[in-house]
């Protein structure tokens, strides 16, 4: 039982290893929006929509791998009367928390290519204020 519960323990680190290494991603996209975010909106209508569905995207992922990745259930918390039904349980919850990650990366990786190509439009329009904006 002792190697199971250590193997397990290794895939759910290495889990939670990555989605914080994605929050981190997460936490720069949103940064770097707070700073660069008007001067990109600043570049036409479709710089606008595109920085403000990344950014939407990116806070969308971040909630999905909080909500599904770093969510804890003890593994000692898995139900089974066997050690069988117990492994089995525990490997289910493991699949569900792999598959919110790869759902968050999924969303993270299309926010950072609608941010990408919010900064390219603003990089082939460098005049300042390329659209005024309405205040």
């Amino acid at each position: 039982m002792q190697p199971i519960m250590e193997m397990l323990d290794r895939h759910f680190n290495v889990l939670h290893n990555r989605a914080q290494v994605m929050l981190g991603l997460c936490g720069v996209v949103i940064t770097t929006t707070g700073f660069s975010g008007r001067i990109i909106a600043g570049t036409n209508t479709l710089a606008q929509w595109l920085i403000v569905s990344s950014v939407a995207l990116v806070l969308l992922a971040a909630a999905v791998v909080v909500w599904g990745v770093l969510h804890l259930r003890w593994l000692t918390q898995q139900p089974g009367d066997s050690v069988q039904v117990w492994l089995m349980e525990a490997l289910t919850y493991r699949d569900h928390k792999t598959q919110a990650y790869r759902i968050g990366i999924s969303l993270l990786l299309v926010g950072l290519a609608l941010y990408v190509a919010a900064i390219a439009i603003m990089l082939l329009h460098p005049d300042r204020n390329a659209v005024p904006l309405n205040r």
